[in-house]
């Protein structure tokens, strides 16, 4: 029978878990700069590496550990990207991370990771 006149929004289907707890997070959040055309779904992931930009202070989602903007978190939800700029409300600063619940590309930099975010235990 089910409910009638109820009808399915968004995005549906499996979300893995990323973070087995959360200590703490960057109070307020973050603004992102981002691209909505790099996101085609439509959405910054979970687990997303974000940095602040130290002249600006606009963040940014990195790919890399090594470059002029330091790594400071983990977006702690997915974030809709939106035209100008993104709010990501969440940005996990402390606490325990999945490794195999990542964006595959943060995978393959761990061992960067461990060093650029101590307070993050990957596990």
């Amino acid at each position: 029978m089910g409910l009638q006149g109820v009808k399915k929004t968004g995005t549906q289907g499996f979300q893995k878990v990323v973070f087995e707890n959360v200590v703490d997070t960057l109070p307020g959040g973050l603004i992102l700069d981002v691209d909505k055309a790099d996101y085609p779904d439509g959405y910054v992931p979970e687990g997303a590496l974000v940095g602040r930009d130290p002249a600006t202070g606009i963040g940014s989602v990195l790919s890399a550990v090594d470059g002029v903007i330091k790594p400071i978190g983990l977006t702690h939800r997915a974030s809709e990207v939106s035209d100008g700029n993104t709010f990501a409300n969440g940005v996990v600063i402390s606490g325990t991370v999945r490794i195999k619940a990542l964006p595959t590309a943060l995978q393959a930099i761990v061992d960067g990771l461990r060093t650029a975010l101590p307070r993050i235990t990957f596990v």
